[in-house]
């Protein structure tokens, strides 16, 4: 009784530890675990929680008691944290710096007045000490020198220190602003009290909470690194996750699952696009008859905002037990708040891959080695950053956007420099035809060589283009390609070739066309 009657005044504080987070786009739900020797009427008090956590979201589960009211009160923590501290001190270094340069700058100013005031004074000085031959004229040479070396040194250091304070200023403004949040995340803590009945014995204890990502408290990205073996036909596939977290609170040994997340696009070889030609000045004309009235443009960006608005309000779907939706990290995992981004392995498998060799000389003389791989694990690959090797050897950063199970994928594995690609301009001119030689005519001779220095033979698409005619007055047309292309795209003006090459062995394209157009005009994308 009186142990119950202790409970109820003071309560009866409950230790737990981080068991599991679920790291959602725009939350971190956090589930806690301990136990607890209670009996009768009382009151659990849960220390020291993270500030940022949302009260309505704290929910109790203890098999055997019965709960009753849940209340969630503010509080802080006196002794600051290590990681404040470390901030702190950082914030003071900086400081100090920045108080030399202004003590340094002081002492240069005093030192430039000094040092000015001897030299204004020196002529009268020189004149008696020559005139009275006390002072060789070398001597005061020699002197008269020092003194503008000096002065020179002195407004030298301080243009240097006017070009670092600002510099320097900005650091510390930046240090204190990361001390100050740090601070607030960290320090601002909360309590929650839990009224309970209970015959005497040991409950498990499970605390649950969310904590809103809107100061970013956790967040994750998907990762990839691909190995291609084109001897093997395969790529080696390692799956990752970037976790980082500043919840306020630290995870040890902690089971962690990440949920979906939208990651930044990237891209890779380049693709062609129509090559447009256009007569500028109707062009011009087009884009001003083209241009929305203001208040056209306003109601079009006021739409883009409303359905934007919509979507942020929807509520946020359940997670469903799936590979598509959520993954659980194997093991458990240690993160420390504030700690830097820790990458983990997900997993790792291989996949068969189809490789070839792909070049758009216009855009670049390089070749590309690209793979056409099938996604036939067990895992929806989702969209995240990554890079890519060949072998051991790394070829760059790569974006792989969303794959299902059996969807295919074509992926670039970066620039071969064993193949060589040049193309050159071998001939232009221009010259005039029609009646009284009212159309202009130029003519464009191109040479693309493609050439094996592989030790293996190979295939490579090699894709060249010609301007495409937006307008009539406008006429674009192909003179010669050698050899014939395989494929022909109008709508783009591209041509494709498709040589198989033995090592050592090269390929020559010839592609020459004219534009012809109004005498007088110019015309706008040709070059």
């Amino acid at each position: 009784m009186i142990a119950a009657l202790l409970a109820a005044v003071v309560g009866l504080t409950v230790a737990t530890d981080v068991d599991s987070v679920v790291v959602y786009p725009n939350q971190v739900l956090v589930v806690r675990k301990g136990a607890a020797n209670a009996s009768g009427p009382g009151e659990l008090l849960f220390e020291g929680l993270p500030g940022a956590l949302d009260d309505k979201s704290v929910r109790i589960k203890a098999p055997g008691l019965r709960i009753g009211e849940v209340q969630v009160k503010r509080g802080y923590i006196d002794e600051p944290t290590p990681e404040v501290r470390r901030l702190q001190l950082r914030v003071q270094m900086l400081e100090d710096s920045l108080k030399a340069l202004d003590d340094e700058g002081a002492v240069l100013k005093a030192r430039e007045e000094f040092l000015g005031s001897v030299k204004l004074g020196a002529p009268e000085i020189i004149a008696k000490d020559l005139q009275q031959g006390r002072v060789a004229p070398e001597a005061w040479r020699g002197a008269l020198a020092f003194l503008s070396e000096e002065l020179a040194r002195v407004k030298a250091r301080q243009l240097r220190l006017g070009r670092e304070r600002p510099e320097l200023e900005k650091r510390v403004n930046a240090a204190r602003q990361e001390y100050n949040a740090a601070r607030g995340l960290i320090e601002n803590r909360k309590q929650v009290r839990v009224e309970f009945a209970a015959e005497p014995g040991s409950y498990d204890v499970r605390l649950v909470y969310v904590i809103s990502n809107v100061t970013r408290a956790a967040e994750w990205q998907p990762y990839y690194e691909l190995r291609a073996k084109p001897g093997e036909g395969k790529v080696e596939l390692a799956y990752f996750a970037k976790l980082g977290q500043r919840t306020g609170e630290d995870w040890e040994r902690v089971k962690v699952v990440l949920s979906t997340a939208t990651p930044v696009f990237d891209v890779a070889a380049p693709e062609p696009y129509p090559w447009y030609l256009t007569l500028v000045e109707e062009h011009r004309a087009e884009r001003s008859r083209a241009m929305p009235a203001p208040g056209a443009m306003a109601a079009e960006a006021f739409d883009e905002v409303s359905v934007t608005a919509k979507l942020a309000e929807a509520p946020l779907e359940p997670v469903e037990t799936g590979i598509s939706l959520q993954y659980a990290i194997p093991g458990r995992v240690s993160l420390k708040s504030g700690e830097p981004t820790k990458k983990l392995q997900l997993t790792q498998f291989e996949l068969g891959a189809e490789f070839s060799y792909y070049t758009f000389p216009k855009a670049g003389e390089r070749a590309y080695l690209k793979g056409r791989l099938v996604n036939s694990s067990k895992f929806v690959l989702l969209p995240g950053n990554g890079n890519t090797y060949v072998g051991e050897e790394f070829t760059g950063g790569v974006f792989v956007p969303a794959v299902a199970q059996e969807e295919s994928l074509g992926m670039s594995f970066g620039a071969d420099e064993r193949v060589r690609v040049k193309r050159e301009l071998v001939r232009s001119f221009k010259s005039r035809a029609g009646v009284l030689g009212r159309v202009e005519r130029q003519q464009f001779v191109y040479r693309t060589t493609v050439e094996n220095f592989r030790q293996q033979p190979m295939t490579i698409e090699v894709v060249e283009q010609v301007p495409v005619s937006q307008q009539k007055e406008i006429k674009v047309t192909v003179v010669r390609a050698e050899p014939k292309p395989e494929e022909q795209d109008d709508a783009k003006g591209t041509r494709t070739w498709k040589p198989e090459l033995k090592p050592g062995e090269k390929f020559v394209i010839d592609l020459e066309f004219q534009v012809e157009y109004p005498t007088g005009r110019r015309v706008s994308g040709l070059f």
